[in-house]
């Protein structure tokens, strides 16, 4: 274990939940950043009438896309008593929501673009600004060279600005910022349609944090993704399908000249009942447009298999980045689904089958490891609860230093794509981070260094869960 890895093992080891927070007014409430005097490209507006691809995909990612009413109930989640809740103006109540989730609504995830001559904004390095929905100019020139890692005509780069996390959650904020670096990145993925978009976790950070100018001790940078429109079609000629074995020797050229990263040695299956889902195909950019937390938890409703097979198909996808699609196990806790005992088990992608990892009604064991009273109302009510468990040995002998930061990344977009598919087919569903999942640990049979990572909960949203709305776009 090298030294910088073993910072990344202390820090997995000891924070599983929020530290103390000196001085949380130290941390002014801003979610937007300011370069007063830059010079300002302008998006059009409102972004999916427009037809700039660039445009809606920055608004898809991390736009101020919706606002919302809340009450005084809702705002608790927020504050952790009533007496910390604004009474003077009601106005206060109205608060601006992102297409992303976000720990504690802080929104710490910004976009730059990184635009080359064919890009749809002249060349040159920009700041994505929400409140404006334009983009501000930091370089001119085209930089990316120092970012891209195959041809693209435009690099977006995503950063966490840690203060935002940390005023809330004090040494958690880096856990929640890796986190949100995986659901930033399935976000993009799923919004980017005929992009050819393929994101990387694993790449020069210290050369990206200068050309954007950044104080890594303030903001990180966590993942690039690249994006390459395709060109005009041409005519395709006829099938070739009656020469595979022509067809065989020469696609096996281009898998050497560009392969998929090697997988981690795999926990072994185990001997558990084996249960065979229906097929299905999730529409993930579909569930972009009505995906939400459920704020006011779950009603108890039984869910079908087809629903669950759907969640499970997205939870279990592989990624187009440079991880290895096994970098998490897909373990999941099943009560009240149609054909589905109650219990824990572990998915398998490849085979689209749930092997029985635990026995019994998991209600008590889930309410016992919820921390807050919303994530104990979803251990009653909710039908299905997602939990990624990573090998911490696997990942540091691959990963080094970065280990901690690409496994965290991994659970949150894993789960961000199962919110995803889950808001297309009527399925509600909230990401959790205050649960104390290792108590689930011994129940699931980990050993070694695999752990569970965070949960996210699915089921019927509470009658009172949808809040009043306006949509600023679409």
């Amino acid at each position: 274990m090298s030294p910088d890895s073993s910072e990344a093992t202390r820090y997995h080891e000891t924070v599983h939940t929020p530290t103390e927070v000196a001085n949380p007014g130290a941390y002014p409430p801003l979610v937007v950043k300011s370069y007063p005097g830059a010079p300002r490209h302008r998006l059009p507006w409102p972004p999916e009438r427009s037809g700039h691809r660039l445009g809606r995909l920055l608004a898809d990612l991390g736009g101020i896309t919706r606002s919302q009413w809340l009450t005084p109930l809702d705002m608790l989640p927020f504050t952790d008593s009533f007496e910390a809740i604004p009474d003077a103006d009601p106005l206060q109540w109205l608060v601006t929501r992102r297409p992303t989730p976000s720990g504690g609504a802080r929104y710490s995830a910004e976009w730059y673009v990184i635009a080359g001559p064919d890009s749809e904004v002249p060349t040159g390095v920009y700041y994505y600004d929400p409140a404006r929905h334009d983009l501000v100019r930091l370089r001119e020139g085209d930089y990316r060279g120092w970012v891209a890692s195959r041809p693209a005509t435009t690099v977006l780069v995503h950063t966490n600005v840690f203060w935002r996390l940390a005023s809330k959650y004090g040494e958690m904020y880096y856990r929640l910022a890796c986190l949100e670096a995986g659901i930033q990145v399935a976000q993009a993925l799923a919004v980017a349609d005929g992009e050819n978009a393929t994101a990387r976790l694993c790449f020069p950070d210290a050369d990206v944090t200068e050309v954007l100018g950044l104080d890594p001790r303030e903001e990180g940078v966590h993942a690039v993704v690249e994006l390459l429109p395709p060109v005009p079609a041409g005519y395709g000629g006829p099938s070739l399908a009656a020469f595979p074995r022509a067809y065989g020797a020469h696609a096996a050229v281009l898998a050497q000249s560009r392969p998929d990263p090697e997988p981690l040695p795999a926990a072994p299956p185990g001997e558990g009942k084996r249960i065979g889902l229906p097929h299905a195909a999730p529409d993930l950019a579909a569930g972009t447009l009505t995906r939400h937390a459920a704020m006011r938890g779950f009603n108890g409703a039984t869910m079908s298999m087809g629903a669950l097979a759907t969640i499970l198909t997205a939870y279990g996808q592989p990624a187009r980045w440079d991880l290895p699609a096994n970098l998490v196990e897909f373990y999941c806790v099943v009560a009240d689904v149609t054909g589905i005992p109650a219990g824990a088990y572990r998915y398998h992608p490849d085979a689209h089958e749930l092997e029985l990892v635990g026995e019994g009604d998991p209600r008590q064991r889930l309410r016992e490891a919820a921390l807050a009273a919303l994530t104990q109302q979803g251990a009653r009510t909710a039908n299905v609860w997602l939990l990624p468990v990573g090998d911490a040995a696997a990942a540091e002998e691959r990963f080094g230093s970065r280990w901690y930061r690409v496994q965290q990344a991994a659970a949150g977009a894993a789960l961000h794509r199962a919110c995803l598919a889950g808001a297309a087919v009527d399925v509600a569903s909230r990401i959790q981070n205050d649960v104390l999942t290792h108590l689930l640990d011994s129940w699931f049979g980990l050993t070694g260094r695999r752990r569970s990572l965070l949960v996210a909960q699915f089921g019927t949203e509470h009658p009172g869960g949808l809040r009043p709305e306006f949509r600023l776009t679409w």
